[in-house]
């Protein structure tokens, strides 16, 4: 359970990114679709592996916050990911077997309506550069995921 709530927080972090540069009206949308599926994927039978669930979710967390560094995005854009990141979020969730609303829908909610502050303000670049450190995470995770574990990485006891 405790390996799937970087991934959600993160999710949820970058979810409210993508849809703070959305109009007002298309925010509100986009947020009530994420908890939505969020919400309605969770309850469904885990179909996928975790590790499945796991990866679309890192693109998600990816796709979502490289859409802050598109200036004049489709306002549909918001909407499009926020769907697939409720569903991403709700897939891993159902996966772990855990409900993801605590720990996806309040980080999503508190950086929505900061990030939106701060665009509205002219801090678009604050924005951008959190944007930009959460895709470093993902890019950190995919190329770590893979290494194989060499004598002397782990300690004794795990040998």
């Amino acid at each position: 359970m405790s390996t799937i709530v970087l991934p959600l927080t993160l999710l949820g972090i970058a979810t409210g990114i993508a849809i703070a540069q959305a109009p007002s009206r298309t925010r509100a949308i986009a947020f009530i679709v994420f908890a939505a599926l969020c919400s309605i994927v969770a309850t469904l039978p885990p179909a996928a592996a975790s590790e499945r669930a796991a990866v679309a979710c890192w693109i998600a967390i990816a796709a979502c916050a490289a859409a802050i560094h598109w200036v004049r995005a489709p306002r549909h854009l918001a909407l499009a990911l926020a769907g697939a990141s409720g569903a991403c979020a709700g897939a891993l969730a159902a996966a772990a077997g855990v409900r993801p609303e605590l720990r996806v829908l309040p980080p999503a909610l508190a950086v929505l309506l900061l990030a939106a502050w701060c665009l509205r303000h002219g801090a678009r670049v604050a924005v951008q550069v959190v944007a930009s450190w959460l895709i470093a995470v993902v890019l950190l995770v995919a190329s770590v995921h893979d290494l194989h574990v060499t004598p002397g990485d782990q300690p004794d006891h795990l040998q």
